[in-house]
């Protein structure tokens, strides 16, 4: 049994994962809108509760519901007995919980008195809201009358797209014509007008309440909440920072027959809004908004998916069912340059028409001299290092997946200027500001950081060059070769060429330390992440990177990703460094301050062990990238879910080394981790690499799994790729055949449509 399966497991068939027994915390299912322009992004956890926000398309953001604050409660009118479908907030026992998170809604069913209810949690893909749908079903053969509450307190507090805040001065009104409660925030400087919230009921409105004191008792619980002891909304409002809608719905059920209460809750600018919303809302429109999100997660879906046989079923699972999903809301949830670039490279497998939006959209805070700001919502206007370096990445993969060189002729907009470039003059700018933006020893300037947040200075750091961008502009000027070279521009090609031996030459003559890359070279020449040090002596990132934008010969690279091996492989996943920083270093800053073995500061930093799965295919060593996806997964046998408490249908941003909690998982969902392990497996694992000729197919895959499929659409075929490993080779093809046919070489033909079977003898 794999760790998942004492929780749940994943189905494919109706492609949802089922919980089946408590999970060992809290699970999260992430629902949303379309991305671009108006964005709602919402949790709908496994007992119904979860934050929702919104944030329009200048950036203005609205917390509108907070956690662990918004909840479905059914009260048995002939008993009185209150209970909720997933048997929590409220102590009443259930029979028959099943809970199926799918990528387009939470379903939430369970049994008490004859009654089994079903609770949907959905965000339609075309309006900012949410829909919580209670499916009640009498199976008793006398009528019952069902109250059915909806609750959820509003924060209504949010931000400008500066990230400066606003409050909320909140007041409550029930109306009955609207079916429900409306919260009006009148707090004075907000940047937008949408910062009111509503929760209405589509039928059967019973009453109303507008103040979370209204339904609790004076321990303010949820889990026996005055409706538990017999009382009715009563349709006040109230004013104060705990306003809330609290909605009552009555149904009458025949016996063995069926009702259903429809709530919708959201932000709204005032009444007439809630208004219109109200009236174009039906429960059967919200039918079909659920099936028209389950549509667009099907279609998402279909765009690749795996088996890596049996024994790997429920990795296979994660990839073919959530981890689209997954890279999808992360758009909606981040803003941030380095993010969503590093997500593109993912989303563009399934969505590359989001994906190229999404490019042109960050393209929009590049400034005119190359530099980037570090992200658009909020703006932070800290000079991050790394910004312009995926740029020089994401922007030529998206054109090797899709073949749209016409992305390098649209014009993007400079941030705060009255300037305008093409695509390519941004990438132009960018490979140029880092290749002349150095420190006294040739390597890029860390700035205020670099791709590691808490690299940031303190009042006594001086300049820093970091070692990491340095590599990652040598990757970068290497695609931007291979790129100008496809669109004829020889002497670009030419000049990235040169820049990269040049500053090959300066990392290795610069910051390698015997057996590894250093990290950071502070100005007066103290190095992070060198043997000589007796904390953070090495980083994983360094040695990945330098592989990636292959700085030194194969020897070298082979060398340092050997140290790796010895220093930074943990049985719970691979940490950032080794060992950790244990009190604060001036010279270093922000970074030595952080818990000694979590997150950066030596946890299992799920986002970088990405970087170095790519790094062990480019040096072809299968049996080490599987086993760093092995580690990264939620079902590492040696950091099980019962320990990590990952959501088993979500990566996660990092497992901690803390002694006491050594493999608990953060951040799961809002991590680049999804993005770089989709391409490590798909693309780097698997083989089927993106290429400007067409399809390459060069596996990296360990002995571990002697047959595996991949089913992935390019360029509008579907490439249905077997590949058979049983001899152990691991590494490259022997041979490729296309529907029956031998192919030479490593790349398939181009097909315009149509389904192409490729079997691939590893």
């Amino acid at each position: 049994m794999s760790t998942v399966e004492q929780y749940g497991r994943f189905d494919e068939k109706r492609r949802c994962f089922e919980i089946r027994h408590e999970p060992p915390r809290k699970w999260r299912n992430i629902l949303y809108n379309r991305w671009g322009g108006d964005e709602y992004y919402a949790e709908a956890t496994h007992i119904g509760d979860g934050m929702s926000r919104f944030r329009d398309a200048r950036g203005n953001t609205v917390n509108v519901i907070g956690y662990d604050a918004k909840f479905l409660y059914i009260r048995d009118e002939e008993s009185g007995t209150v209970f909720n479908p997933a048997g929590l907030p409220v102590a009443t026992p259930v029979s028959g919980r099943r809970i199926r998170i799918y990528p387009s809604k939470t379903e939430i069913s369970s049994v008490c008195r004859g009654l089994r209810v079903t609770a949907r949690y959905i965000v339609p893909k075309t309006e900012c809201i949410e829909a919580w749908t209670a499916f009640v079903e009498n199976r008793t053969d006398r009528p019952r009358r069902v109250s059915v509450f909806a609750y959820a307190m509003f924060q209504l507090n949010g931000s400008d797209p500066e990230g400066r805040g606003f409050g909320k001065d909140n007041h409550s009104e029930v109306h009955p014509d609207l079916g429900g409660v409306v919260v009006l925030n009148r707090a004075p400087g907000a940047p937008l007008k949408k910062i009111n919230g509503f929760l209405v009921a589509l039928g059967g409105f019973a009453g109303a309440n507008g103040y979370r004191d209204h339904f609790t008792r004076a321990d303010y619980g949820l889990g026996a909440p005055n409706i538990c002891f017999g009382w009715n909304c009563d349709n006040r409002g109230d004013f104060g920072p705990d306003c809330a809608g609290i909605v009552q719905c009555t149904l009458e059920l025949p016996p063995r027959g069926t009702g259903r209460a429809d709530f919708v809750a959201g932000p709204c600018e005032g009444l007439d809004e809630v208004r219109a919303i109200r009236a174009r809302l039906s429960p059967e429109a919200l039918d079909r908004m659920d099936a028209e999100q389950t549509a667009e997660e099907d279609h998402r879906a279909a765009a690749f998916s795996i088996d890596l046989g049996r024994e790997n079923a429920d990795r296979s699972a994660l990839l073919n069912i959530f981890v689209k999903k997954q890279m999808y809301s992360y758009l909606i949830d981040k803003g941030g340059v380095r993010d969503n670039l590093q997500c593109d490279n993912g989303v563009v497998l399934f969505d590359p028409a989001t994906a190229r939006a999404n490019i042109l959209k960050t393209l929009t805070v590049h400034k005119p001299d190359g530099s980037s700001l570090h992200s658009w919502r909020p703006l932070n206007r800290h000079h991050y290092s790394d910004k312009p370096a995926w740029m020089l990445q994401t922007v030529p993969w998206y054109i090797q997946e899709t073949g749209d060189f016409s992305i390098l002729e649209e014009r993007v907009p400079y941030f705060e200027s009255a300037e305008t470039g093409t695509v390519w003059d941004h990438l132009l700018r960018s490979y140029r500001h880092l290749s002349t933006d150095l420190g006294k020893r040739g390597l890029c300037r860390q700035h205020f950081a670099d791709w590691n947040d808490q690299l940031e200075p303190s009042e006594q750091t001086g300049e820093r060059e970091s070692v990491m961008v340095s590599q990652q502009l040598c990757a970068g000027l290497l695609e931007m070769a291979e790129l100008a070279r496809r669109t004829g521009q020889a002497d670009v090609a030419a000049e990235c060429e040169r820049q990269h031996g040049e500053m090959a030459a300066r990392i290795n003559a610069t910051a390698w330390d015997g057996e590894w890359y250093q990290r950071t070279i502070c100005e007066d020449g103290y190095a992070l992440g060198s043997s000589r040090a007796d904390q953070a002596r090495i980083f994983v990132n360094t040695q990945s990177w330098a592989v990636i934008g292959r700085v030194a010969d194969e020897a070298r690279l082979r060398q340092c990703m050997a140290s790796v091996d010895r220093h930074l492989t943990k049985p719970e996943g691979i940490p950032i460094c080794d060992p950790p920083c244990t009190r604060f270093d001036p010279r270093i800053g922000r970074f030595t301050t952080v818990r000694p073995y979590h997150v950066e500061n030596g946890g299992c930093y799920n986002h970088a062990a990405g970087f170095k799965t790519v790094a062990d295919c480019l040096l072809g060593r299968a049996e080490e990238a599987w086993d760093t996806v092995v580690k990264v997964m939620p079902d590492n046998p040696e950091n099980p879910v019962s320990r990590s408490g990952v959501d088993p249908y979500s990566f996660t941003n990092f497992y901690t080394r803390v002694p006491g909690i050594a493999g608990r998982a953060g951040y799961p969902w809002r991590t680049g981790t999804a993005a770089w392990f989709t391409v490590a497996i798909v693309e780097w694992i698997l083989g089927a690499r993106r290429h400007y000729d067409g399809l390459q197919i060069r596996p990296c895959l360990s002995r571990r799994i002697p047959r595996a499929q991949l089913r992935r659409s390019f360029r509008g075929a579907v490439y249905d790729i077997r590949l058979d490993n049983r001899a152990g080779r691991c590494v490259g093809a022997q041979s490729i055949k296309v529907d029956g046919a031998r192919v030479e070489g490593a790349v398939l033909p181009l097909f315009r449509d149509g389904t192409h079977r490729v079997d691939v003898v590893i």
